[in-house]
């Protein structure tokens, strides 16, 4: 199984696995760094994304997902990717979460993940109003 780290500014990352375990039930292989975006600057939050990747990390390696693309939780995680095996997906929402708990058990790689995840991040994306006027006019 896959280990699924969750990082962000604030509370989005606690949100995001209670939301995931409601649908999902309780998850053993979901943890999150919630950086305070106020006081924690790039160093100590680096520090505490290694300290957890230092338990949680395996040979399977580690899908990182992160709240944004150059924000400080990705770029504390970009800074670990010649220490640690693991893959890095920005721009988490929940569809990517519960594609991740889902496929976890499934595959045998982070890369392999973050592929599967990638792919559903995208598809949950939509112009909602626009997909049902289509749907309405056949």
């Amino acid at each position: 199984m896959i280990n699924i780290l969750i990082i962000s500014h604030c509370n989005l990352t606690k949100e995001l696995i209670n939301t995931a375990e409601a649908v999902a039930g309780k998850q053993n292989n979901l943890f999150s760094i919630e950086q305070d975006a106020r006081n924690e600057n790039l160093q100590s939050l680096q520090t505490k994304v290694s300290a957890v990747l230092e338990k949680i990390n395996n040979e399977q390696g580690t899908l990182v997902l992160t709240d944004m693309l150059g924000g400080t939780p990705c770029n504390a995680a970009m800074l670990l990717i010649k220490k640690f095996n693991i893959e890095i997906l920005t721009g988490v929402n929940l569809p990517m979460v519960l594609s991740a708990v889902f496929s976890s058990k499934a595959v045998n790689t982070a890369k392999e993940l973050a592929d599967k995840v990638l792919a559903d991040g995208a598809k949950s994306i939509v112009n909602a109003k626009r997909m049902m006027a289509e749907k309405l006019k056949s």
